[in-house]
């Protein structure tokens, strides 16, 4: 007796369908450090997402952290500052779940750029030959203290769902990275919800199902 879910963008409201606000972007909500706002923001777009019959909201963006000043996502997150970035995230997350609508924070992990996160998405040039999507290296100690830091916050204030992303990080998919989901995310961070990849970024069957 499980009934159809509905998941639907978006960080910034619902998206793709009529009637509803575009509301101002997580860069120019952090840009406030108003917790207030960012916590009423939180429950409109939550409320309006309810109203549209939206079971689980892919939102909020907190990943990229806004290591690429030309990323294409970096509007869509709270700012480059890790502490910021994780306040904000989630204060949008209780507010959204308020609404009661499940929120899917994203992307899980090292999404830093739109170029080359996926192959055969671009082409011209030599793009077209891509295999892989671009592997994003990052250290231990810079996982923890910049990265990680912001899903540390939306997992203790409840979120329900975590997005992987398209890319790679340190030689392995986000979405098999089995050090990323299993250790990191939930035994480190104690995260007990789903993860979901995002679209098109599961490149195996066996492997991101254990992962």
């Amino acid at each position: 007796d499980i009934p159809p879910l509905c998941l639907q963008d978006g960080p910034n409201g619902v998206r793709v369908t009529d009637f509803v606000t575009s509301f101002a972007s997580g860069l120019a909500t952090g840009a406030t450090f108003n917790k207030d706002l960012m916590h009423r923001r939180g429950k409109a777009i939550g409320r309006e997402a309810k109203a549209k019959g939206v079971h689980i909201l892919l939102a909020p963006t907190i990943g990229p952290i806004g290591y690429k000043a030309q990323g294409g996502r970096n509007w869509e997150s709270f700012g480059s500052d890790p502490y910021l970035q994780g306040i904000a995230g989630a204060l949008t997350v209780q507010g959204i779940q308020e609404e009661g609508v499940v929120a899917v924070a994203r992307h899980f992990i090292g999404n830093e750029q739109e170029h080359f996160r996926q192959e055969n998405e671009w082409t011209g040039g030599d793009w077209d030959r891509l295999t892989d999507s671009i592997d994003s290296q990052i250290k231990d100690r810079v996982m923890h203290e910049i990265y990680l830091w912001p899903w540390a916050d939306v997992v203790h204030a409840g979120v329900c769902g975590v997005m992987c992303s398209y890319n790679r990080v340190n030689g392995t998919y986000a979405c098999e990275n089995s050090y990323l989901l299993n250790y990191l995310l939930k035994e480190e961070l104690g995260f007990q919800g789903f993860v979901v990849s995002d679209w098109g970024a599961q490149h195996s069957g066996v492997e991101s199902a254990l992962a």
